[in-house]
């Protein structure tokens, strides 16, 4: 991966749950993490790949530098911010070339 293609900074939001309340209550929010050098690729249309769901809407791909906790994350448990637009993964990310140097993430737009 080429750090120059990485020049963007996009926010992780991780979900969490927190302790549960007097009442039983659990509350769950999304927590903002780190900040990371990514390069946003936006993409119109359908985009067509075969290891994702197929003829998912994905409106950016976002490549960042490998990591374990990001390579293991869901749209359920993992969105991005870049500018004012929140993305929400779409499957699973895709570590190019199997050799945990970077990762490719399906995203679309969080409405």
């Amino acid at each position: 991966m080429r750090a120059g293609r990485l020049r963007h900074r996009v926010t992780l939001e991780w979900w969490a749950e927190g302790e549960r309340t007097a009442s039983g209550a659990t509350p769950t929010a999304w927590q903002v993490g780190q900040e990371v050098w990514a390069d946003v690729e936006q993409l119109r249309g359908r985009t067509l790949f075969a290891a994702q769901e197929a003829n998912a809407e994905t409106t950016a791909r976002i490549r960042i530098r490998y990591r374990a906790d990001i390579a293991a994350a869901t749209g359920k448990t993992l969105r991005l911010r870049h500018g004012g637009v929140t993305y929400q993964l779409e499957g699973r990310p895709i570590d190019l070339g199997g050799r945990r140097r970077e990762l490719e993430l399906m995203c679309h737009e969080w409405v």
